[in-house]
């Protein structure tokens, strides 16, 4: 079983950071042949971007035979993700019971 690798996310996660982000987790993901473990807990704002970037790289592990894990999740992600119908795991939320709102 091989380790995985983590790494900390910190500022924003927008669409200004959103390409060296990406070039950064494409340069681990080459060089660390595993799972990948996200520090997401000082992420202070995150877009439609930063939110593609880490579906993306989801996708990417998920095609390599490993899984991306977020370690912590800021208040900021939990709400992007929310706001795309995602839990923080990345996977769609259930649908809402008719009495919840």
């Amino acid at each position: 079983m091989s380790e995985t690798a983590a790494v900390r996310l910190e500022g924003s996660l927008s669409v200004v950071d959103a390409a060296q982000q990406r070039e950064q987790l494409l340069a681990l993901l080459d060089s660390h042949p595993g799972d990948l473990g996200l520090d997401l807990g000082h992420i202070e704002d995150v877009d439609t971007a930063g939110v593609q970037l880490l579906l993306a790289t989801g996708r990417s592990l998920r095609e390599r035979g490993h899984r991306l894990h977020l370690i912590a999740v800021s208040q900021a992600v939990q709400q992007a993700l929310r706001s795309y119908g995602l839990d923080p795991r990345l996977c769609p939320l259930p649908p809402m019971d008719a009495g919840e709102h």
